[in-house]
């Protein structure tokens, strides 16, 4: 599927354990899945509430496509807005998304005038990326976070350094070696995440 291969790059890592879902995720509210599991990212996913078990809306992928980034578009039904589902179907599916390892960002446009659609990508993690002036459409997006490993294998070297210590008879430089190899290996661990990242976005992390 163009769409994946575009989005996903060459790995098809994650794929399969998204593909195990049958491509629905659902919340003790409601549930979102794919009206067609055989191209889900071009196909509408209806979301619906369980109480009722009535499907209250629709998004899916369309728009324009860039490397790391999936555009989203989400519609609810007039009855069933402003009262929380948009928030919730939209993190669930920005969640659901970022399992992806190549998928870094989620995009979305709204019209500036749509204060309800605005407050709901507001609360679901989105930011303006547009700022205050620009036109009727608003650009949104929200961003996976980077890797922290470092901090990690911080806890993870002062544990080997307790070890160290005790094994050296010395705490004190067990402590120190035992620190530095965990921030080393972490450190290392997201230079390699960033670099990855980089290299598919194009967008230089700070």
């Amino acid at each position: 599927m163009p769409a994946r291969s575009r989005h996903l790059g060459n790995s098809q890592e994650g794929v399969t354990e998204m593909e195990k879902g049958k491509y629905c995720v659902s919340s003790p509210k409601i549930t979102i899945k794919a009206v067609d599991e055989n191209d889900p990212w071009n196909a509408d996913w209806e979301i619906f509430l369980n109480k009722e078990d009535v499907k209250i809306g629709k998004l899916n992928f369309a728009g324009e496509k860039a490397l790391g980034t999936v555009p989203l578009y989400m519609e609810l039904e007039k009855q069933y807005r402003n009262k929380g589902y948009g928030t919730e179907a939209a993190i669930m599916i920005v969640d659901w998304l970022f399992h992806f390892p190549n998928v870094y960002e989620v995009s979305c446009e709204v019209d500036r005038e749509n204060d309800k659609g605005v407050k709901s990508l507001r609360k679901a993690g989105f930011v303006n990326r547009d700022g205050e002036g620009g036109g009727k459409m608003v650009h949104y997006s929200i961003t996976k976070q980077k890797t922290s490993w470092t901090g990690l294998y911080l806890f993870l070297g002062i544990a080997i350094g307790l070890v160290l210590g005790i094994i050296l008879q010395h705490a004190i430089a067990g402590m120190i070696a035992g620190v530095v190899i965990g921030v080393s290996i972490g450190l290392s661990l997201d230079v390699k995440a960033n670099k990855a990242r980089e290299k598919i976005t194009g967008k230089h992390l700070k």
